[in-house]
């Protein structure tokens, strides 16, 4: 009970409510979001549908210019990369001088192609008695202006057209694996964008016998008494089940390396399924295709956007058998770490944390308590932490600004405990950060070329090296930066095998050892009752 108001006092009363809030009320609130969520997206869809589907049908017309601008800068296809004859391509050269755009071929539900132009080399063809028409939108392949594109005719659905439009330019202009946008016809409803030359993961999983395929799972037993739900589940069995013939562990990673980079751009693809997934020809990288169930949320609440982010990962994880992080892995993760296993407290966000965060000794509570205040501007700022431990501190200081962290810790276990706080970290914020773990001893940084940093830090860490290593890195230090944080230690009587380490973790020492080796300008920050206070040095 006595700890309660030192724990008070050093986090302050607004900071406690706030820990008090991820404690208790986070997580009934997580609960309920989902929820929130599914409501949230059926408004958006009907507000669009009402009124801000004529707006933004004006906008794009006013820009459309700047839609096929964007499209020239993404990937095309040239006609003669099809492995038509030249004959072939001689004929569809002329025809296409004539005419805006020439169909080369209609493409069907199963993806293969009804040429109109005879044998186009790798890709799946059919027959017109067997051609099976499809669903939603037709798809034609098209020859235009010497480029192939995909054309596909809308119908009716005026949203469906303009959630393409607005994602495919949007993921084109941030380099995502896309295609591009060749045509638009405003009064049509057609879109025009560019062929990605390759082979369709759907139809390479088919080969190597999955039923996945609508006409394969038609003519099936197997399928046939099973409700809707079951059937879709048993085909992405069916294409897991020979995967790895067809993608290997790199492909798959490269996958979700696109479907991040989309939510990065505050896109929610909703459409994850094998059909979507092309394997390019020229570099054997994945692109996705079809985005008419694309949603665009660039001012949705950071805790609404992780749920539906989740939604398309756990889609991602049940289709390629990855377990890549959502709301329920952390959790289930986290719930497996002990608590003495955890030396620096963790709080991800969304209700998730990882040891105790009301204490102020390290991690979470540290960097709220004395260092984020006590450093300077943060931005574009490349740092060393020596002493990196399971990478909070180093994941704040880009969470802040920094452009780089470079970590050195020698304990495996922290450092796979640092790369896990990593990838939550950038799970909870939908972005990459730059920190790299380096697994040495502190005093080895010696003898690396690392370049010049602008701040180091080594926080309850330096005062384990004796006293002439403890020297000797100083001075290294005072080398390759202007700026240097050091942690003490001054809590007594706590068990320490060799007694001067208490004189080491001192401040008196740290500050003597700062001012004789390239630190001429000090400052100690020392809260009343603070055991950890910082020494900084500077030039």
């Amino acid at each position: 009970m006595l700890k309660i108001p030192i724990v008070l006092t050093r986090n302050g009363v607004v900071h406690s409510l706030y820990v008090f809030h991820v404690y208790f009320v986070l997580p009934f609130l997580v609960k309920i979001l989902p929820i929130y969520a599914k409501s949230y997206c059926k408004l958006q869809k009907l507000m669009q549908l009402c009124w801000r589907a004529e707006r933004e049908m004006r906008y794009w017309r006013l820009h459309r210019e700047e839609l096929l601008e964007t499209g020239r800068k993404g990937y095309r296809a040239k006609i003669d990369e099809l492995g038509l004859d030249p004959k072939t391509l001689r004929s569809l050269r002329e025809a296409s001088q004539n005419e805006k755009s020439v169909v080369i071929a209609e493409i069907d539900q199963d993806g293969f192609f009804l040429s109109h132009w005879g044998m186009i080399p790798n890709v799946p063809l059919i027959s017109e008695k067997d051609f099976m028409a499809r669903n939603r939108f037709t798809l034609e392949v098209v020859a235009i202006d010497e480029y192939v594109g995909v054309q596909k005719h809308y119908k009716e659905d005026k949203l469906a057209f303009l959630y393409e439009i607005r994602a495919l330019h949007q993921l084109g202009l941030a380099g995502c694996n896309v295609p591009a946008i060749i045509d638009v016809d405003f009064d049509n409803l057609t879109l025009t964008v560019s062929y990605i030359l390759g082979r369709v993961l759907r139809e390479e999983l088919a080969k190597r016998g999955a039923i996945l395929r609508d006409r394969d799972v038609d003519d099936s037993r197997d399928f046939m008494s099973l409700d809707p739900k079951t059937r879709w589940l048993k085909r992405v069995q069916e294409g897991k089940r020979v995967l790895h013939r067809a993608v290997d562990p790199q492909f798959v990673e490269a996958l979700f390396a696109e479907l991040a980079k989309i939510h990065r751009c505050s896109f929610i693809y909703n459409d994850v399924k094998y059909g979507n997934v092309i394997i390019e020809k020229r570099t054997g990288k994945p692109f996705l295709v079809d985005f008419e169930y694309a949603r665009y949320y660039p001012k949705l609440g950071e805790f609404v956007l992780r749920v539906l982010r989740d939604q398309d990962v756990e889609q991602f994880n049940l289709h390629f058998n990855t377990e890549k992080l959502t709301y329920k892995i952390i959790t289930e993760k986290i719930k497996g770490v002990k608590r003495d296993q955890v030396y620096a407290p963790v709080y991800f966000g969304f209700g998730l944390r990882m040891g105790s965060i009301w204490s102020v000794d390290a991690g979470y509570g540290r960097w709220h308590y004395i260092l984020k205040h006590n450093l300077p501007e943060l931005s574009g700022k490349r740092i060393l932490d020596l002493g990196a431990n399971n990478a909070y501190n180093g994941i704040q200081l880009l969470r802040s600004g920094a452009s780089e962290v470079i970590g050195f810790e020698l304990d495996g276990k922290y450092i796979a405990q640092g790369n896990f706080v990593q990838a939550v970290f950038e799970w909870s914020d939908n972005r990459q950060y730059n920190f790299k773990y380096i697994q040495a001893d502190m005093r080895r940084v010696q003898a690396m070329i690392l370049g010049e940093f602008d701040i180091v830090m080594a926080l309850c860490s330096i005062y384990y090296l004796d006293d002439d290593s403890i020297a000797r890195l100083v001075r290294h230090i005072s080398t390759i930066t202007d700026f240097f944080v050091l942690q003490c230690n001054t809590e007594m009587n706590i068990g320490r095998s060799d007694p001067h380490v208490y004189d080491k973790a001192s401040v008196e020492y740290n500050l003597a050892v700062v001012k004789r080796n390239g630190f001429p300008i000090t400052r100690v920050i020392a809260p009343f009752g603070y055991s950890r206070p910082l020494v900084i040095g500077a030039k």
